[in-house]
């Protein structure tokens, strides 16, 4: 799949029709969850699609308008930074396959975990976010998806503001890592939660390794873990379009007195560039 496109042509739906997933539909979402588990570390993380058929108990969300809701994307981590990224980026990858197939999908960071009574959450574990997944009530034309992504993107950060030099902290040009460039344009792009866009990435040329910070933008979106799932998402952009790419390389997380201590930021993992 050509994932730039899908990432570009991925939004977030607030009606959907009420009716649930087609069964092919759903048997390959289901394959590609049990197909794509690999995690950045060590930790084992099950999503599952829970469809709820009882219409007269429906779950409150505290995210705008969201119509007509009745199948959802989740599962259960431990309740840290690592684990809340690795979730976050492993839930992208299904939303964008998702995505693929067009099925209509709204990242959720706020909601009623308790609604989700087939879901066992042990002590020190959560459910940090949820994804919606149906078809939108109204389909959209195809100049509606173009200039509401060209509305999106002009929402997004400058590029200057997010990727850097790793030695001297300048802003790292385009043409410098001309390679590399749609794969940190995608995360440009990636969706987080008010659209905060929390990521920082830092390009080592000696090394060739790009470093990930997360920038802590909103406290209450800070306290819940959303910005972790937000850097998750970034993750899985880069490294899918990087591979799009035929660009390979693999996740390094170093302990922290191996990087430069940087503002306010902090270090999440390192892409090493092969």
């Amino acid at each position: 799949m050509n994932i730039i496109e899908i990432i570009k042509r991925r939004e977030s739906c607030r009606t959907f029709n009420q009716i649930f997933l087609n069964p092919s539909d759903k048997k390959v979402l289901e394959d590609f969850i049990s197909e794509n588990r690999d995690l950045i570390g060590e930790e084992e993380i099950d999503l599952t699609i829970i469809e709820k058929k009882d219409s007269n108990k429906r779950m409150e969300l505290n995210y705008g308008m969201v119509q007509g809701h009745n199948t959802y994307l989740l599962g259960t981590t431990k309740s840290s930074i690592d684990s809340r990224v690795h979730y976050g980026y492993l839930m992208e990858k299904v939303v964008l396959k998702a995505t693929e197939i067009d099925i209509s999908t709204c990242w959720i960071g706020y909601f009623d975990d308790t609604y989700f009574n087939e879901i066992i959450i042990e002590k020190g574990f959560e459910i940090p976010s949820i994804v919606i997944l149906g078809y939108p009530k109204h389909k959209q034309t195809n100049l509606d998806k173009l200039l509401r992504f060209a509305a999106n993107a002009s929402k997004r950060i400058n590029w200057e503001r997010l990727f850097f030099n790793y030695n001297s902290k300048s802003p790292l040009k385009p043409n410098l890592i001309q390679e590399y460039s749609d794969s940190l344009e995608m995360v440009r792009l990636a969706p987080s939660s008010g659209n905060t866009q929390p990521w920082r990435i830092f390009f080592n040329d000696i090394t060739q390794e790009f470093h990930f910070f997360k920038k802590p933008i909103s406290k209450r979106y800070e306290e819940k873990g959303l910005h972790d799932i937000d850097l998750g998402i970034a993750l899985s952009h880069f490294e899918l379009t990087s591979l799009y790419n035929n660009l390979s390389g693999s996740w390094i997380k170093y302990i922290q007195d191996k990087i430069d201590s940087i503002d306010d930021l902090q270090y999440i993992i390192t892409w090493k560039c092969k």
